[in-house]
Protein backbone atom coordinates (compact mmCIF):
# COMPACT_ATOMS: atom_id res chain seq x y z
CA UNK A 1 0.00 0.00 0.00
CA UNK A 2 1.33 3.04 -1.07
CA UNK A 3 0.75 7.30 -0.55
CA UNK A 4 -0.60 8.75 2.73
CA UNK A 5 0.29 6.78 6.13
CA UNK A 6 -2.70 4.17 6.87
CA UNK A 7 -4.42 4.49 9.96
CA UNK A 8 -2.87 2.41 13.57
CA UNK A 9 -4.44 -1.47 12.71
CA UNK A 10 -4.25 -1.48 16.71
CA UNK A 11 -6.37 1.46 17.63
CA UNK A 12 -9.78 -0.32 18.80
CA UNK A 13 -12.06 2.69 17.64
CA UNK A 14 -11.91 1.46 14.74
CA UNK A 15 -14.38 -1.51 13.49
CA UNK A 16 -12.52 -5.60 13.70
CA UNK A 17 -13.00 -5.31 10.32
CA UNK A 18 -11.27 -1.89 8.80
CA UNK A 19 -8.66 -3.43 11.57
CA UNK A 20 -7.83 -6.54 9.75
CA UNK A 21 -7.66 -5.09 6.58
CA UNK A 22 -4.78 -2.55 7.77
CA UNK A 23 -3.34 -5.79 9.58
CA UNK A 24 -2.94 -6.90 6.27
CA UNK A 25 -1.66 -3.96 4.59
CA UNK A 26 0.28 -3.25 6.84
CA UNK A 27 2.17 -5.82 8.75
CA UNK A 28 1.11 -8.74 6.32
CA UNK A 29 1.99 -7.53 2.78
CA UNK A 30 0.73 -8.06 -0.50
CA UNK A 31 1.71 -11.37 -1.56
CA UNK A 32 2.83 -12.68 1.67
CA UNK A 33 1.63 -15.48 3.51
CA UNK A 34 0.32 -15.09 7.04
CA UNK A 35 -1.17 -18.06 9.38
CA UNK A 36 -4.42 -18.38 10.91
CA UNK A 37 -2.38 -18.08 14.70
CA UNK A 38 -0.53 -15.21 13.56
CA UNK A 39 -3.89 -13.78 12.48
CA UNK A 40 -5.24 -14.66 16.14
CA UNK A 41 -2.61 -13.47 18.00
CA UNK A 42 -2.70 -9.92 16.65
CA UNK A 43 -6.51 -10.30 17.28
CA UNK A 44 -7.28 -11.93 20.55
CA UNK A 45 -10.03 -10.08 21.67
CA UNK A 46 -11.94 -10.57 18.30
CA UNK A 47 -14.26 -13.11 17.82
CA UNK A 48 -15.04 -14.94 14.76
CA UNK A 49 -12.05 -12.92 13.10
CA UNK A 50 -11.38 -15.34 10.07
CA UNK A 51 -15.20 -13.88 8.84
CA UNK A 52 -13.35 -10.52 9.17
CA UNK A 53 -11.52 -11.30 6.95
CA UNK A 54 -13.87 -13.29 4.26
CA UNK A 55 -15.89 -10.43 4.34
CA UNK A 56 -13.30 -7.92 2.86
CA UNK A 57 -13.51 -10.35 -0.32
CA UNK A 58 -17.26 -8.38 -0.71
CA UNK A 59 -14.50 -4.60 -0.93
CA UNK A 60 -12.00 -6.46 -3.62
CA UNK A 61 -9.62 -7.63 -0.97
CA UNK A 62 -8.05 -10.56 -2.09
CA UNK A 63 -7.35 -13.49 0.11
CA UNK A 64 -6.26 -17.11 -0.99
CA UNK A 65 -6.20 -20.19 0.79
CA UNK A 66 -5.17 -24.01 0.25
CA UNK A 67 -8.63 -24.32 -1.72
CA UNK A 68 -7.09 -21.59 -4.28
CA UNK A 69 -3.18 -22.18 -3.94
CA UNK A 70 -2.30 -25.82 -3.51
CA UNK A 71 0.81 -24.40 -1.81
CA UNK A 72 -0.43 -23.11 1.17
CA UNK A 73 -1.41 -25.92 4.23
CA UNK A 74 -4.71 -25.59 6.06
CA UNK A 75 -3.75 -23.50 8.51
CA UNK A 76 -2.28 -20.59 6.50
CA UNK A 77 -3.53 -17.72 4.00
CA UNK A 78 -2.23 -15.70 1.32
CA UNK A 79 -2.39 -12.02 1.26
CA UNK A 80 -2.52 -11.53 -2.10
CA UNK A 81 -4.13 -7.99 -3.20
CA UNK A 82 -5.69 -5.28 -1.13
CA UNK A 83 -8.92 -3.56 -2.51
CA UNK A 84 -11.23 -0.30 -1.09
CA UNK A 85 -9.48 1.30 1.12
CA UNK A 86 -12.48 0.36 3.90
CA UNK A 87 -10.82 2.60 6.15
CA UNK A 88 -11.72 5.24 4.42
CA UNK A 89 -15.16 7.35 5.18
CA UNK A 90 -18.25 6.14 2.81
CA UNK A 91 -16.29 3.25 1.74
CA UNK A 92 -17.79 0.67 3.50
CA UNK A 93 -21.57 2.36 2.90
CA UNK A 94 -20.80 2.58 -0.43
CA UNK A 95 -19.81 -1.71 -1.00
CA UNK A 96 -23.29 -2.18 0.70
CA UNK A 97 -25.46 -0.75 -1.83
CA UNK A 98 -23.45 -2.04 -4.81
CA UNK A 99 -25.41 -5.17 -6.51
CA UNK A 100 -22.54 -7.45 -5.83
CA UNK A 101 -22.89 -6.67 -1.98
CA UNK A 102 -26.74 -8.10 -2.04
CA UNK A 103 -26.12 -11.13 -4.04
CA UNK A 104 -23.49 -12.82 -2.07
CA UNK A 105 -23.19 -15.97 -4.19
CA UNK A 106 -22.53 -14.32 -7.48
CA UNK A 107 -20.12 -11.70 -5.69
CA UNK A 108 -17.85 -15.37 -4.12
CA UNK A 109 -18.12 -16.28 -7.51
CA UNK A 110 -16.28 -13.38 -9.14
CA UNK A 111 -13.18 -13.22 -6.11
CA UNK A 112 -12.88 -16.65 -6.99
CA UNK A 113 -11.55 -16.42 -10.44
CA UNK A 114 -9.96 -13.09 -9.83
CA UNK A 115 -8.15 -14.49 -7.03
CA UNK A 116 -7.31 -17.81 -9.41
CA UNK A 117 -5.96 -15.01 -12.36
CA UNK A 118 -3.73 -12.90 -9.74
CA UNK A 119 -2.22 -16.19 -8.26
CA UNK A 120 -1.23 -17.79 -11.78
CA UNK A 121 0.43 -13.81 -12.40
CA UNK A 122 2.19 -14.47 -8.51
CA UNK A 123 3.07 -17.57 -8.15
CA UNK A 124 3.92 -20.31 -10.30
CA UNK A 125 3.36 -23.88 -9.57
CA UNK A 126 6.33 -24.94 -8.29
CA UNK A 127 8.51 -27.93 -10.13
CA UNK A 128 9.47 -30.85 -7.72
CA UNK A 129 12.54 -31.41 -9.24
CA UNK A 130 13.38 -27.49 -9.51
CA UNK A 131 12.65 -27.67 -5.69
CA UNK A 132 14.56 -30.36 -4.52
CA UNK A 133 17.78 -28.49 -6.28
CA UNK A 134 17.09 -25.92 -3.84
CA UNK A 135 16.87 -28.40 -1.23
CA UNK A 136 19.91 -30.26 -1.87
CA UNK A 137 21.99 -27.20 -1.94
CA UNK A 138 21.38 -26.28 1.28
CA UNK A 139 23.56 -26.62 4.18
CA UNK A 140 23.53 -28.99 6.60
CA UNK A 141 22.37 -26.80 9.06
CA UNK A 142 20.35 -24.69 6.63
CA UNK A 143 18.36 -28.68 5.40
CA UNK A 144 18.26 -29.38 9.50
CA UNK A 145 15.97 -26.31 10.23
CA UNK A 146 13.57 -26.68 7.10
CA UNK A 147 13.33 -30.44 8.13
CA UNK A 148 12.36 -28.84 11.21
CA UNK A 149 9.83 -26.84 10.02
CA UNK A 150 8.44 -29.44 7.84
CA UNK A 151 7.60 -31.44 10.79
CA UNK A 152 6.07 -28.73 12.76
CA UNK A 153 4.09 -27.98 9.62
CA UNK A 154 5.12 -24.34 9.73
CA UNK A 155 8.00 -21.95 9.96
CA UNK A 156 8.67 -19.76 13.15
CA UNK A 157 8.55 -16.39 13.16
CA UNK A 158 11.93 -15.15 14.32
CA UNK A 159 12.93 -13.11 16.84
CA UNK A 160 13.29 -9.89 14.59
CA UNK A 161 9.91 -10.57 13.15
CA UNK A 162 8.54 -10.80 17.02
CA UNK A 163 10.20 -7.73 17.61
CA UNK A 164 9.07 -5.69 14.70
CA UNK A 165 5.59 -7.13 15.51
CA UNK A 166 5.85 -5.67 19.11
CA UNK A 167 7.30 -2.32 17.64
CA UNK A 168 4.47 -1.71 15.36
CA UNK A 169 1.74 -2.68 18.08
CA UNK A 170 3.18 0.63 19.85
CA UNK A 171 2.38 4.54 19.55
CA UNK A 172 3.41 6.58 16.69
CA UNK A 173 5.17 8.68 19.75
CA UNK A 174 6.31 5.20 21.28
CA UNK A 175 7.76 4.32 18.04
CA UNK A 176 10.06 7.92 17.81
CA UNK A 177 11.21 7.10 20.69
CA UNK A 178 12.03 3.32 20.20
CA UNK A 179 13.38 4.26 17.03
CA UNK A 180 15.92 7.14 18.58
CA UNK A 181 16.94 4.71 21.23
CA UNK A 182 17.48 2.04 18.68
CA UNK A 183 19.80 4.26 16.58
CA UNK A 184 21.77 5.19 19.89
CA UNK A 185 22.28 1.78 20.77
CA UNK A 186 23.36 0.40 17.40
CA UNK A 187 25.65 3.48 16.48
CA UNK A 188 27.00 2.74 20.08
CA UNK A 189 27.90 -0.78 18.87
CA UNK A 190 29.09 -0.31 15.86
CA UNK A 191 31.24 2.53 16.85
CA UNK A 192 32.91 -0.22 20.13
CA UNK A 193 33.43 -2.61 16.46
CA UNK A 194 35.19 -0.15 14.87
CA UNK A 195 39.30 -0.73 14.95
CA UNK A 196 41.66 1.29 17.20
CA UNK A 197 42.39 4.65 15.61
CA UNK A 198 45.41 6.99 16.63
CA UNK A 199 42.68 9.81 17.05
CA UNK A 200 41.04 7.17 19.79
CA UNK A 201 44.51 6.19 21.28
CA UNK A 202 45.43 9.75 22.09
CA UNK A 203 42.50 10.73 24.11
CA UNK A 204 43.73 8.71 26.71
Amino acid sequence: MTGSRLPDWTDKKMSSKVRTALWLATEVGEGNVYTKAQLREAFPDVAQIDRRVRELRDYGWVIATNRDDPALSSHEARFVQAGDPVWQPGVRSRATREPHALVPRRSASFYQVREMRVLQEVRRAPDPEAVWERLKDLSQAEKSLVLAWIAMGRRPSSPAELAWRAFRSLSERQRREMAAKLGELVSSELYEELPMTEERGDDS
